[in-house]
């Protein structure tokens, strides 16, 4: 955050000064040094094309005379905005979130949409966020990562997997983690998954990423186990391993051989690309069960699979996205969605959980529709392996200050 926090301009566009003053007054309580504010979309660009620092966050509002929220999220997709937004309105939730996902199609970086007034509490959960949001492209990434430069980190062993925790609703125990690849590389500072994930597909190291992942993976598992902490670790999958049909011999072998158990691992496959073509992942996805390979369909509700579908596939798990879990507990529309899905996957006997919890209310709501488990930023961020142990230690603690309503 620090670095954020200095190496940044910060933009507030609104047309009612009281607004640009009080979330002015908020940006500086929560540190930050460069902010800017514009009463209209001119006054706003004239920023972006300029401000030094550049301006790497936006907070916007959509009602203004001149020119809507709407035509200047265009005004940054045209110009190749790169920083986070974060959009704020007096408009209805069902509004907003239909902005945030036009603000998402048009592969712009949005924190998240909140009504106004702006509270401290709610923007700095939205700001804990910035720089991470993955879009479905990364723009910058033909400048930081070529095919050489990655295939170079993959075989020097550079790519590292990092751990997001995920904790049962009924118990609040820590149960599992899930790996996420992350780059640290020494020339361009931490670099993400989008990337160099499509680098990897497009010049044939998926394969070489994905088995690095798990060797690391499988390596801190058991020295957890030796610590005592005993959890689950899901490392995804790409899709193009899946039509390799040697995949599941490779992954048994590598277990066999290796401090690794099928039994503590699990394998995440995204839902949008999976639903392409099913019958040869088909064949790789049932061997792989036969192998006792728990297996996680993720970011459920980004494809098009149908009940059938879903009947007929070996998934023991089914991960909502987070686009169904955030805003349904104020946005009904959103929560019938949800609650649908829910009872969908019960029925079908599978394991349910929610990706994406960042307030208490995701997860009251979740809880009470029935979900199994949790990941999200309300419970941690993706931490490093080494610091897992110590955040398991540290969980009752932290989770009494989470729930203290829910404890008494």
């Amino acid at each position: 955050m620090k670095s954020l926090l200095s190496g940044m301009s910060v933009l507030v566009v609104d047309d009612e000064p009281f607004i640009l003053e009080t979330t002015a007054f908020m940006l500086d309580r929560l540190g930050f040094k460069n902010v800017f504010t514009a009463e209209n979309a001119l006054q706003a660009l004239g920023f972006i094309d300029t401000a030094d620092p550049p301006v790497g966050l936006v907070l916007s509002d959509l009602n203004m005379p001149d020119v809507d929220g709407v035509e200047l999220l265009r005004q940054f997709d045209e110009r190749g905005f790169e920083g986070d937004i974060v959009l704020f309105s007096g408009e209805d939730s069902r509004t907003l979130n239909m902005a945030e996902s036009l603000a998402r199609a048009r592969n712009l970086s949005v924190l998240g949409a909140v009504s106004k007034p702006l509270k401290l509490d709610e923007l700095s959960v939205l700001l804990a966020k910035a720089g991470s949001v993955l879009r479905k492209t990364g723009a910058s990434a033909p400048n930081l990562v070529t095919p050489e430069s990655l295939a170079a980190a993959i075989k020097a062993g550079e790519l590292v997997p990092w751990f997001q925790p995920k904790i049962d609703i009924v118990s609040k125990e820590v149960v599992a983690v899930e790996a996420l690849v992350r780059w640290p590389s020494k020339t361009e500072g931490m670099i993400f998954p989008d990337q160099f994930i499509p680098v990897a597909e497009e010049h044939g190291m998926i394969d070489d990423l994905t088995f690095l992942l798990m060797e690391k993976a499988v390596a801190t598992e058991a020295e957890w186990r030796r610590q005592g902490v005993n959890l689950k670790v899901a490392v995804n999958v790409s899709m193009d391993s899946l039509y390799d049909l040697t995949f599941p011999e490779r992954i048994g072998e590598y277990l066999n051989k290796s401090e690794g158990s099928a039994l503590q691992f699990q394998l995440e496959v995204t839902e949008s690309r999976l639903m392409e073509d099913l019958i040869g992942p088909l064949d790789v996805l049932l061997r792989l069960r036969l192998k006792k390979i728990s297996l996680s369909i993720d970011d459920f509700g980004t494809g098009h699979s149908n009940l059938t579908q879903l009947r007929d596939l070996p998934f023991d798990e089914l991960k909502l996205d987070r686009s169904f879990v955030q805003g349904a507990a104020t946005d009904e529309r959103t929560r019938a969605i949800l609650e649908s899905t829910i009872m969908m996957a019960k029925k079908l006997g599978m394991k349910i959980v929610s990706e994406g919890v960042e307030t208490l209310d995701d997860w009251n709501l979740v809880a009470s529709l029935g979900c199994d488990q949790v990941q999200g930023y309300f419970i941690s961020r993706p931490l490093p392996g080494d610091d897992i142990p110590a955040w398991v230690k540290n969980w009752p603690t932290l989770c009494e200050s989470l729930f203290p309503k829910l404890e008494d």
